[in-house]
Order: structure tokens, then sequence, then C-alpha cells
């Protein structure tokens, strides 16, 4: 594994995940963030060997690698700036999207690899980091730059147990787009509805509506950059969703029990198939 030295610019749940995973198999990691406070919780953790909140000290560690774990919008930042300071260290992410992302570190020069982990939780910042938050995890790669070290970082997500897959970064979007994305949208909006109609049913929720809904406490800022970012994608698939829902209304109107009971035999089969 060609990576030895590890620069993570952001130290959030994902950020600081990766920081103790590295650690953890003896690389040498690096980190950067602007928030004081993160900075003294992550210099208590003894897993980093330099800290800063300036991104000229940062590389002037010279890491092997450069690691951008906050949200899309940031990322994109981010890469404006690595290109302005002519950075040529291999540079990767972990944003929620990818194809404005790719797209941005190809037309700046840089050389680049998306990737997207696929591992959150509903919650944020270092305080929530773990080691093991990637075990057994999928790590999607998007490659860019013809000349980017792909095997090598494909090697670095697998040493802390993670399962690394490679598709382009449209096709990324529109997976993603389908099974988080959409998802999301769904939970905001359930909690939305069920606010507006009837509010006092919360005191009275079950572990369904909890496990369907726990991702409705996600990130703001992650949440809206990721849907405004991948906006053409995820309009559809709400028109999609609405469709479903509309032939739904349909059948439950017209009492087609057993249309009504196909559907949801069918759906149920293939939610059951899934591993």
């Amino acid at each position: 594994m060609a990576f030895n030295s590890i620069g993570i610019i952001g130290l959030g749940l994902i950020g600081g995940s990766f920081a103790r995973a590295f650690c953890d198999r003896g690389l040498c990691v690096y980190g950067l963030d602007e928030c004081a406070s993160t900075l003294a919780e992550a210099a208590g953790a003894d897993i980093f060997s330099a800290l800063t909140d300036d991104m000229d000290q940062l590389l002037a560690l010279k890491p092997e690698l450069i690691y951008i774990c906050v949200p899309v919008e940031a990322t994109k930042s981010v890469l404006k700036t690595l290109a302005e300071k002519g950075v040529k260290t291999p540079v990767t992410d972990g944003a929620s999207t990818k194809s404005t992302v790719c797209a941005l570190a190809h037309g700046l020069g840089l050389n680049f690899c998306g990737g997207h982990p696929i591992a959150g939780r509903e919650v944020s910042g270092f305080s929530s980091s773990t080691d093991g938050l990637f075990d057994g995890a999928v790590h999607v790669l998007t490659p860019v730059a013809d000349g980017f070290p792909t095997d090598d970082l494909k090697a670095l997500h697998e040493v802390i147990g993670m399962r690394v897959t490679v598709m382009t970064a449209d096709r990324h979007d529109l997976v993603f787009g389908a099974i988080s994305h959409l998802p999301h949208v769904t939970a905001f909006s359930l909690v939305e509805a069920v606010n507006k109609a009837c509010p006092e049913a919360f005191s009275y929720t079950g572990g369904g509506f909890k496990d369907f809904t726990r991702i409705a406490a996600s990130n703001p800022r992650m949440w809206t950059d990721i849907f405004l970012d991948n906006d053409k994608t995820v309009i559809e698939l709400i028109d999609t969703y609405i469709d479903f829902l509309k032939t739904w209304r349909e059948d439950i109107t017209a009492k087609d029990e057993k249309k009504i009971y196909k559907r949801i035999e069918d759906a149920s089969s293939i939610r059951r198939s899934i591993k």
C-alpha cells in the first residue's frame, strides 16, 4: 500500500472515523478542521500526528494522500483551494454525490479519484466517530485522473475492512439517489406529514415508525447540499415515487383487496431478497 501518511480535511463523523481506522492500522494521520472545539476534541483522541486549522500547514506536512471529508459544497471549495495552491498530491473525498465533484476536480486538473463510504449514521461530529464504522461497509470509487493510483486507494480502504467497488460518477448518483437520497426525502416528508396531521401521534410511536424515520434526524447541512447537488436525479425519483403513491391511493379508494394484497406481497418479496 503506497499511502503511509494521510491528511484528512474535516474531522466529523466520517473524517474522524477514517482517522481512527487508519491510525489503528499504523498509518500516520494528519488532521485539519476549522472548528477549534473539534480540534481540541481530536487532540484528546491521541490518534493524529499533527492537527491544524490552516491548509498551508497541512500541506507542509506533505501527506501522501489528501482525504476530503466535508459536505458536498465545502468539498468543492476545498478542491478549488488545492488547485489554486498547485497541489499535485493524490486527492480523494467522501462526499455523497459524485458527478459535479468529479467534473470540478477534472476541470481543475487535480490528481483526483472520487469516493463515497456507505457507512453514515444520523449523528454527526468527531464525538460520534468510531474506528469500527467502516467494518464490512462498501466504499465506492469514481476515478477521474488517468494517473491516479486507484489500486493503492482501493487497498487503503480494504485494509480497514471495506468492500470496494468502482463505478462512474453519473451511475453513482443514480444508484444512491434511489437507495439513499429518495429514502431521506421520504423520511423527512413523513415526519412533516405526521406533524401536520396528528402531532400527538409521536407520543405513541413504536419500533416501525422509529426505524422508518431514523434517518430524518440526519445533518441538515449535509442533506441540503446533497439534494441541491443531485437535484435532477432526486426530482425524477420523487416524481416516480409520487406516481406509485397515487396508484396506492387509487387501489385503496377502490377497495381493491386482491391488488393491494398482491402489491404488498411483491414488495415484501423484493425486500426479503435484499441481503
